[in-house]
């Protein structure tokens, strides 16, 4: 029996592709980024009794942001990881039935990565980007820290890196800089994690 494919993942890609053809990587950039922090607005509001209470929740998949990516493994100082991106199946999908990668949007990657006023604000791309999927999933994350909070106090979250399903890391800089970690304890996360962003008390 032939294995049933996801239609809403072929879609979905090619609406991304169309967004892009027509409107051009910076306004595709901006309405992507819109559309996941909007998403994130539904999410339930929580508040944790201290930092390491949080950590137990991330660590169980019990959190807000576990809603949109599973569960974060915490590896010290504020840093987490994500052992798998939320988008994986979807490019998987799209290469079992293509048999190709996902391709095309390296302008729209790079207009992610390449700084702006929204980008700074909600602290992702700016280097962390590797592929469209970030546009997504970055902001979305970003987003859900107005949804958290410890001890009544707000949080902010930093992107710091991220892998592409090929293999490729990409590594926000000024983010790791502005996080206040060594870039050496994100290089050693990305040996065993798709993702890593960092959390701390705003």
């Amino acid at each position: 029996m032939a294995k049933l494919v996801d239609l809403s993942h072929i879609v979905f890609l090619d609406l991304l592709h169309n967004v892009v053809d027509t409107a051009g990587p910076k306004v595709a950039k901006g309405n992507l980024m819109r559309i996941a922090l909007n998403a994130s607005n539904h999410l339930e509001q929580t508040d944790y009794a201290s930092f390491e209470e949080f950590i137990e929740a991330c660590n169980s998949g019990n959190t807000p942001l576990a809603r949109m990516e599973g569960a974060a493994v915490h590896l010290g100082g504020g840093v987490f990881g994500l052992k798998a991106c939320p988008f994986g199946s979807l490019a998987r999908n799209y290469k079992e039935f293509f048999e190709k990668d996902a391709s095309g949007f390296e302008e729209l990657t790079q207009e992610f990565n390449s700084g702006s006023k929204i980008t700074r604000e909600y602290r992702v791309g700016l280097g962390a980007g590797v592929g469209p999927f970030c546009i997504f999933h970055q902001p979305m994350r970003s987003q859900a820290q107005t949804k958290i909070t410890i001890d009544g106090q707000p949080i902010e979250i930093f992107q710091l890196a991220c892998k592409s399903s090929a293999g490729s890391e990409g590594y926000a800089d000024a983010l790791i800089e502005e996080f206040g970690c060594d870039k050496a304890v994100v290089e050693a996360a990305m040996k065993d994690y798709m993702c890593c962003y960092g959390v701390k008390m705003k």
